[in-house]
């Protein structure tokens, strides 16, 4: 891309620039600090910058200028999640840090070296065994992280733009495939001896919801009486009611006496759950590899809940209300599998009965 070599300002001194192919300017400022000459890249012609604002820049980097130590990605995330400490409820958090894991391949690495190339290198490793929206989340952090050391630490990243263009992965995992009413008996059946596991599958049936609101219920969210539970959605900030049937109320009596006000109904944690039901899962309903429509998760429990609504007429509302849904376009998925589609009136519209 470039043109010619470096050239010193006729009049500015310690102003240099470079022309490039495309018609842009780099410029470039000298001084001296501590007996050290020091160059920085300040700006381009496209972006604003001249001679006269490169020279300007230098005079402010020559008497504030100050020797910066090594700083890596490391110190950096440290430093955001600290920040984010003060701001984020303690399961955000727990989210966070959780995509700061993906990140580990940077913890030694200058923040301001990071490249494109190096998030491209990420997202293939990441697309082995990540969801493409879990892959955007990580990505998502990286830019904040890299933005944030911008302002905090006055850390300037040169592929910061070309970062920030870096664009999301395609997601198309709406699932396609749910239980039957077979295949629901035959889980609860394989789960018969495993309380916690079927109490946790009977109450994602009967409410729909998903997975960190299941773990978060506790006994003061159920009332008995009128078989009715208060959920909290940690997706979009909001509580709302479900429902519970005869089997969920049978199973949560095993326990009941035993409980707290404020303890929780599924005393398993995350990981246990979700390792558990995943092999479970995978042994009964993925065995020949499905594609990830088809294949068979602990979310698809909530998918199954909804489709079973649809299919028995359950108005599309009252699913909307059920699931939580804001925007009644994320339950029409499933309005193809109510009975009273419309057909029925088309086909009888113009018939000869309608007609007299």
């Amino acid at each position: 891309m470039e043109q010619e070599k470096k050239q010193s300002s006729l009049k500015y001194e310690g102003v240099r620039y470079k022309n490039l192919k495309d018609g842009d300017v780099v410029y470039y400022v000298r001084f001296t600090k501590n007996g050290k000459q020091i160059e920085r890249k300040v700006g381009t012609k496209f972006g604003g910058w001249s001679e006269k604002k490169a020279h300007n820049k230098r005079i402010d980097l020559e008497y504030n200028y100050e020797e910066r130590k090594h700083i890596d990605f490391q110190e950096v995330s440290d430093r955001f999640l600290e920040v984010q400490k003060l701001r984020l409820k303690k399961r955000s958090l727990a989210t966070y840090k959780s995509k700061l894991n993906h990140l580990d391949i940077f913890k030694s690495r200058m923040v301001e070296s990071i490249n494109q190339k190096d998030i491209n290198s990420l997202i293939i490793k990441l697309s082995e065994t990540l969801s493409p929206k879990s892959i955007n989340e990580v990505i998502s952090t990286l830019k904040q992280i890299i933005s944030f050391a911008e302002l905090e630490y006055n850390i300037k990243n040169p592929y910061l733009v070309n970062i920030k263009n870096i664009k999301n992965l395609k997601i198309d995992n709406q699932r396609e495939r749910f239980l039957t009413k077979e295949e629901v008996l035959l889980l609860k059946e394989t789960l018969r001896n495993d309380y916690e596991y079927l109490l946790f599958v009977n109450l994602a049936l009967c409410t729909g919801a998903r997975l960190m609101t299941l773990l978060d219920i506790r006994k003061k969210d159920i009332n008995l009486k009128s078989e009715t539970i208060t959920l909290r959605d940690f997706k979009n900030s909001s509580i709302y009611q479900g429902y519970l049937n005869d089997d969920t109320i049978e199973l949560i009596l095993k326990k009941w006496d035993k409980l707290q006000d404020d303890g929780k109904i599924i005393q398993k944690s995350k990981r246990l759950i979700t390792e558990h039901l995943r092999k479970v899962l995978n042994i009964l309903f993925n065995q020949n590899n499905p594609d990830s429509k088809q294949k068979i998760v602990i979310h698809s429990l909530r998918h199954t809940f909804a489709s079973h609504l649809a299919i028995k007429g359950t108005p599309i509302q009252i699913i909307q209300k059920l699931l939580n849904h804001k925007d009644i376009q994320m339950t029409m998925r499933y309005a193809h599998l109510m009975p009273d589609s419309g057909k029925e009136w088309v086909k009888n519209l113009w018939n000869k009965n309608s007609l007299t």
